[in-house]
């Protein structure tokens, strides 16, 4: 009935019309202003907010799930201190050639190696990012935000991938087999570039899912707008 930029009558309008009280009418319109479907402008009212799925947000909850597992393990691969690179300088915001830890693991449930990681950590002894790093439970806190305070935002870029030989063998997958690479940096409470490297798995376990629009169908009592 109403659509982007109409304004919406009153809430005694509403109550009126409808017959519901006006405190059902206010928290109706409420819920509607944060599900982003009505826009509210002091002074001027509400009106229909135009849909964008564009700020839809992806999650990633079959993996979660697996990292949040009790019996989720972690086994270190492979350790080094580096000299970063220009790419991982520009990334961590270090210099050319200054130290970094590279750090490759493989995280397993107890049925299979689900996940491997690997990347560069900007060496801090104020922090025991390392440390953290060699547990489960500190991917699982990024994760599901259960209060792991090294780390105040991560960014996230996903893309198609293929099993390099090495990745395969610890996957028990074939080479060359389909794969998702979630690229990442961490940053610390001080906004800095932390950590930065990709967590490889294979197809299956990462899957995205997002709901954009609006939820329920015209009518439905769980649904109706």
């Amino acid at each position: 009935v109403y659509k982007h930029g109409d304004r919406i009558p009153t809430e005694t309008a509403l109550s009126k019309s409808t017959g519901l009280s006006a405190l059902t009418v206010r928290q109706a319109l409420g819920l509607l202003v944060e599900e982003g479907i009505l826009e509210r402008f002091i002074g001027r009212g509400t009106f229909g907010k135009e849909l964008s799925w564009q700020g839809a947000s992806f999650g990633i909850d079959g993996l979660v799930q697996q990292i949040s597992r009790e019996d989720t393990r972690v086994r270190i691969v492979r350790t080094e201190v580096q000299r970063a690179s220009a790419d991982i300088a520009a990334t961590l915001d270090i210099s050319l050639g200054d130290s970094v830890i590279y750090l490759k693991r493989t995280i397993a449930s107890p049925a299979e190696i689900f996940l491997v990681q690997e990347g560069h950590i900007k060496p801090d002894p104020r922090r025991p990012i390392l440390e953290a790093e060699l547990e489960a439970t500190y991917l699982n806190g990024l994760f599901t935000g259960g209060g792991e305070d090294l780390i105040k935002m991560a960014q996230l870029f996903i893309d198609p991938a293929v099993l390099s030989p090495e990745d395969a063998a610890l996957l028990n997958r074939p080479a060359g087999s389909a794969a998702f690479r979630l690229e990442y940096v961490f940053f610390d409470p001080e906004s800095s570039p932390l950590a930065s490297g990709f967590f490889t798995t294979p197809k299956g376990v990462l899957r995205l899912n997002a709901t954009i629009g609006i939820k329920g169908k015209p009518g439905d009592k769980n649904g109706k707008h």
